[in-house]
Formats: structure tokens, C-alpha cells, sequence
């Protein structure tokens, strides 16, 4: 069950509202938590705060421009959308995100961000490197995958994902290890997706679909084989990657809370079902929205299905202790006179 849906509109451009349906145990297991989560839906423009009483899941959605990237540290939380990183602060009495500070980015196609020691890092998807936000210029870079030659504008490998270890970024993904404009849209793209170990500067991991999500949990690698629709091990003391669960949408969005995962699912876009991924071989109908995985198992016990309003998945955070979050976007720019 779910209670209606609240939505605060920060755009002008209308979109639909969403619906969804609960599947499994995922109410019930979320009211345990003692937390929520938020969810960034990017192709529909939606941030989606959800809580649980018990049997009921309650769903909070903010419209931002092209939602991406979440992350959260302490009181600190950090969300990706079009050109600009926002920075919030969870106030101390409550479970309310202000508006704190705001880093303009530009058109740089910004996919995770991770707070580390050195600040706030994300991946600069456009210039093909990891970078930190700063507000004395629209990024710094600090890395760039080995087979990139030099700096350089326009996506080469997509590259989206990066996980942190001990504050530092350590893992990252990309579809391909090619170095030209657009070389990760070429017919191999599904089979061509790598993993990236930024602090020896190495790919170790190859023949991947299209990952995502790299993130460490007590002592393992975990990542999104994305395109077949898998959560996966990454050992890197052996480079092998291991099929953990099988799910029915493109995973892609990726949090841990005790012996569960959260991962996103997003559907397959009509204009690419002719030339899907694997996963939509796998199975007849792609669903979207986030899947309740127990790790100890390997299976799916819940679902939370976007039924309408919502296609696709980019990021999914769990906020603990934070049992019904609110948050209050950033005042939109006045046009100059």
C-alpha cells in the first residue's frame, strides 16, 4: 500500500506524476531500517524521497533538471542535476535538507558524486576524467582513465562510475576503453564495459555490459552489470566478477543497508528495443524503480515498482535514521532585467 503521492515542482516544464506499487516484503523491511531512501529518476526529472510506516510506503518527489548523481555524508548530501552539484544540510532537530551551497558545473554531463577527503568528487562524464567540485572554477580534475591520451571534450568511454575506499576514489566504470568522440555508442559496446582501478591506474576487469555503480561493502566490490540487468562481485585479488542476482530491468543505482542491497531498474527505452541489451532478451517485460536483494541469499524479496511517471534509475541512497526525509530545493534564478 502507499499513501498519496507529494510533489514539489522546482521546474516549469510539466511532467507526469508517479505511481508505483510495492512487491514482497519492501514496506515492512524499510519501516525496520530506521531509515529512507532517495532516488533520482533522471530521464523524468524526478527526486523521489520514500519512508514506510509499517505497511504503507509514503513517496515524496521533488522535479529537479535531469537528476543524477546522490551522495551523503554525515548531515551532507549532495545531488547532480543539469550544470550545477547541490549541496544540502540536514538540519539538527529534524530530518529536513536545506539548501547550503551550490557548485556550477556546466555542461558536464555529471554522473556519481562521492564525498572523500578532498572534498566532493564526480565523474565528468563530458571531459572523460574524475574531478572535485569547486567554486573557483566549473571543475578540477583528478584522474583520467590510462587509455584516454589526453584532456580532451566529448564523451569517448562513458565513463559513470566511481566507488570510494578509505576517502579516496578506487574504483571506476566506463562502457569502453576507446579514445575517440563517441566510441562507446560502436556495436560492441556490449561486451566492451571495464572496470578501472584509479589508484594504479589500470583496467581490471573486461567484457562487462554496460556497468555502473561500483561500490565497496564490508570488504567487497559490488557493481551493476548493467545491461544484464545483474548486481555483481568484483574480486579484485583474482579479477573475477560473479552473477550475485538476476533482475527483471537495466540495473543501474546502488546502496547497502546490513545483508540487503537496493538496486535501481530502469526499462529499456522504446527507441532501443530493437538493439537492447541482453536484458531484454532475459526477460518480456523490463521494470523500473528499486529491488530489494538479500545478499545472504542472492534473491529478490521486494520490489518497488515506478508503474507510471518514472522509466528509468540513475542513483539510489539510503538515508539512516532519517525516517521521513524533506527536503527544500535551492531558489531558482531570477532572468535578468
Amino acid at each position: 500500500m502507499s499513501e498519496t503521492e507529494e510533489s514539489v515542482a522546482i521546474e516549469t516544464k510539466p511532467k507526469p506524476a508517479l505511481r508505483c506499487r510495492e512487491q514482497g516484503n519492501f514496506a515492512e523491511w524499510l519501516a525496520r531500517s530506521g531509515g529512507s531512501l532517495a532516488v533520482t529518476t533522471y530521464t523524468s526529472g524526478k527526486l523521489v524521497l520514500v519512508s514506510s510506516r509499517g505497511d504503507r510506503l509514503r513517496f515524496r518527489t521533488l522535479r529537479f533538471p535531469r537528476p543524477m548523481g546522490l551522495a551523503l555524508s554525515g548531515r551532507r548530501l549532495a545531488l547532480a542535476v543539469q550544470q550545477r552539484i547541490l549541496l544540502f544540510q540536514r538540519t539538527e532537530t529534524d530530518a529536513v535538507f536545506l539548501p547550503h551551497q551550490e557548485f556550477v558545473t556546466g555542461k558536464l554531463d555529471t554522473h556519481d558524486v562521492a564525498f572523500g577527503l578532498r572534498g566532493l568528487y564526480f565523474v565528468n562524464t563530458r571531459w572523460n576524467c574524475l574531478a572535485r567540485a569547486t567554486t573557483r572554477c566549473r571543475f578540477v580534475r583528478t584522474w583520467q582513465p590510462p587509455f584516454i591520451a589526453n584532456m580532451v571534450r566529448r564523451d569517448r568511454c562513458h565513463l559513470n562510475g566511481l566507488g570510494m575506499q578509505d576517502g579516496r576514489p578506487a574504483l571506476a566504470t566506463a562502457f569502453c576503453e576507446t579514445s575517440h568522440a563517441g566510441g562507446w555508442r560502436e556495436a560492441n559496446r556490449f561486451s566492451s564495459g571495464v572496470l578501472i582501478d584509479v589508484a594504479h591506474n589500470k583496467v581490471v576487469a573486461r567484457g562487462l555490459c554496460m556497468p555502473h555503480s561500483p561500490r565497496r561493502h564490508r570488504r567487497r566490490w559490488w557493481f551493476c552489470n548493467s545491461g544484464h540487468g545483474t548486481l555483481e562481485t568484483f574480486d579484485p585479488h583474482t579479477g573475477r566478477c560473479e552473477e550475485v542476482c538476476a533482475l527483471s530491468g537495466f540495473t543501474r543505482g546502488l546502496c547497502f543497508v546490513g545483508n540487503h542491497a537496493l538496486v535501481g531498474l530502469s526499462k529499456i527505452r522504446p527507441e532501443h528495443i530493437l538493439d537492447a541489451p541482453p536484458v531484454h532478451g532475459r526477460h518480456s517485460q523490463t521494470r523500473a524503480g528499486v529491488a530489494l536483494v538479500n545478499l545472504v541469499t542472492g534473491s529478490r524479496t521486494g520490489l518497488l515498482e515506478f508503474a507510471h511517471g518514472g522509466n528509468e534509475v540513475y542513483e539510489v541512497l539510503f538515508l539512516p535514521q532519517v525516517k521521513r526525509p524533506e527536503l527544500i530545493p535551492f531558489a531558482e534564478p531570477r532572468p535578468s532585467s
